[in-house]
């Protein structure tokens, strides 16, 4: 029986945070993909934050960056109209990223730091007492299990490490692809060849838990919706009807228009923040990571995911490390579990444990976009007479002003 150090189950930026993390350590690790090459199965939205791979990735100058994000924008949309807030940045924080081109470069890093990566490849089961992985027939002898294999945890789940996902704590999100000359989306969007936006959607279609996204890439937009899988159920809501009224809404189709579609898929989102991370991140020597243990941050007008994700992996990788270095690899579970308690991921998900609450109130989706795009209209809008803005004001919120402001205290405290 063939034996490493470490296996790794699933190849996205977790697993591969993980092996290349053991890999430049000189840990013998293998990483098991079940797709036909790495980031073939990969999806989500299009944004990357940054500071994790600057920090712990040589060579992150020359990853296959689309875009650095300088324009941040915030739309609210009603059937017809829409309102728009926009942030112009000096400086980037996030970039955008095809996933597939992405993954495949952090597989090369691996491989050079010495690590081998398989795919093409289905892990089955892992075993215990002693730990392998059965993968394709075969059995992997190792000392530890990474798993990294999703949002859809079949192994971690029959482990009993985690339980399944419940429908209020997971979002199914639709993305489209459009194909663009640079020159165009440069034009469209008021950028230079290295800039990139990064526009969220609240309001129309969805008018509830969810909203939709455009990010620009070098030479495409990628954009979508997200909608929580509870809602659409008690909603009985199609997501990909949605996602053509979303399209189709004037906002979208003029920034679309000449575009052609080259890429539809759909993927789920861990939703629930901190209530959706299980206690125990490891059954001794079987450690979870990146979605499979729901390190996803959504505050509405930013979704963390790929830099935790990363970032939890690069954890178990020295976690890993430690319990060799120190001749005690039993440890390593209660090693990356401290570490990822005393780390920015837990920080970040406790910080922000009520935006999930706050998200769930549906007049944030529904009443006040509408509110704030019948007000501008009222002000923009002049016939005989044009309305003074008090008058509006007072007209759009009657009846409403003290759960407004409530709603609006709640936000501030949430997200």
């Amino acid at each position: 029986m063939e034996r490493f150090d470490a296996v790794v189950i699933g190849g996205g930026v977790a697993g591969l945070g993980s092996a290349y993390t053991m890999a430049v350590n000189d840990l013998d690790v293998l990483l098991i993909e079940r797709g036909g090459n790495i980031g073939e199965k990969s999806v989500y939205g299009g944004r990357i934050y940054s500071w994790v791979f600057e920090q712990y990735v040589k060579g992150f100058d020359n990853a296959p960056v689309e875009r650095w994000v300088k324009k941040e924008r915030l739309t609210f949309l009603d059937e017809s109209e829409s309102v728009s807030i926009e942030f112009s940045a000096s400086r980037a924080c996030s970039f955008t990223a095809i996933l597939t081109k992405f993954n495949r470069w952090l597989s090369e890093k691996v491989e050079d730091a010495g690590g081998l990566v398989v795919s093409g490849v289905k892990v089955e089961d892992v075993k215990r007492e002693p730990l392998r992985v059965v993968a394709d027939g075969e059995e992997i002898g190792c000392d530890v299990v990474v798993d990294a294999e999703g949002v859809n945890p079949i192994i971690a789940m029959k482990l009993g490490i985690r339980k399944d996902w419940k429908p209020s704590e997971v979002a199914v999100g639709v993305k489209e692809v459009f194909k663009f000359s640079e020159s165009q989306i440069n034009e469209r969007f008021l950028v230079e060849s290295d800039e990139g936006l990064a526009n969220l959607f609240i309001g129309y279609p969805v008018f509830g838990n969810g909203g939709g996204f455009l990010y620009t890439n070098k030479d495409t937009v990628s954009v979508g919706l997200v909608v929580r899988v509870d809602f659409a159920m008690k909603k009985k809501l199609e997501v990909y009807d949605l996602v053509e009224k979303f399209r189709s809404h004037r906002e979208l189709a003029s920034l679309l228009k000449g575009g052609s579609m080259i890429e539809y898929s759909a993927h789920l989102v861990p939703e629930a923040g901190i209530h959706g991370v299980p206690e125990r991140l490891h059954d001794k020597n079987i450690l979870i990571v990146g979605d499979t243990a729901g390190f996803v941050l959504n505050r509405g007008f930013t979704i963390r995911g790929v830099d935790l994700a990363f970032y939890s992996g690069v954890l178990a990788g020295e976690s890993i490390k430690k319990a060799l270095d120190e001749g005690e690899i039993a440890l390593a579970g209660e090693i990356y579990q401290r570490s990822v308690e005393e780390s920015v991921i837990m920080r970040e998900l406790e910080r922000f444990r009520k935006a999930l609450k706050v998200l769930e109130n549906t007049r944030l989706y529904e009443d006040y976009p509408k509110t704030i795009i019948g007000i501008l209209r009222d002000v923009f809008e002049i016939k005989d007479e044009s309305k003074k803005l008090y008058d509006s004001v007072m007209e759009k919120t009657k009846g409403k002003k003290l759960r407004m402001l409530m709603d609006v205290f709640s936000a501030f405290r949430g997200l």
